[in-house]
């Protein structure tokens, strides 16, 4: 099927997933080579808390238990995240971005931005104005 025909909501996954992927690289290029896509949503949902029990933060990110427990102990191993039993539950383990998980978090907002000027450039202020204003439109539906 020509991208052309491609539902509206296949399109947004792949723009989507093109805006991620391009802000990714950019933060890779600028000293967190080491962080994977799939480390993004443990570390956005704690960028909203400052500390969260595994399970909450699974819930959150949208993943099971095993899997958020899985990306916690690779980003404490990368620096990004820091450890600790909670102290109501010692079975239980919170999680809280590390210095390093924070300086990451701060640098996305340019990395962001930097792919909206590639998207400016690829589309024109114009177009880009419409598509902004349309995709509010969808989101707030």
């Amino acid at each position: 099927m020509p991208d052309d025909d491609l539902p509206i909501g296949r399109l947004l996954l792949h723009a989507h997933r093109r805006a991620q992927a391009a802000s990714l690289a950019r933060l890779q290029a600028s000293g967190y080579a080491d962080v994977r896509l799939g480390h993004v949503p443990v570390l956005t949902a704690l960028a909203e808390d400052a500390e969260m029990r595994i399970t909450d933060l699974a819930a959150k990110a949208g993943m099971t238990r095993q899997m958020a427990g899985r990306l916690v102990r690779e980003l404490e191993s990368l620096g990004y995240l820091a450890t600790r039993p909670d102290p109501g539950d010692q079975r239980a383990v919170v999680a809280a971005l590390s210095p390093r998980g924070t300086a990451f978090l701060a640098a996305a907002p340019a990395a962001m931005s930097a792919v909206d000027e590639d998207f400016a450039a690829l589309l024109g202020a114009d177009d880009l104005a419409r598509l902004r204003a349309a995709l509010v439109k969808i989101a707030d539906s």
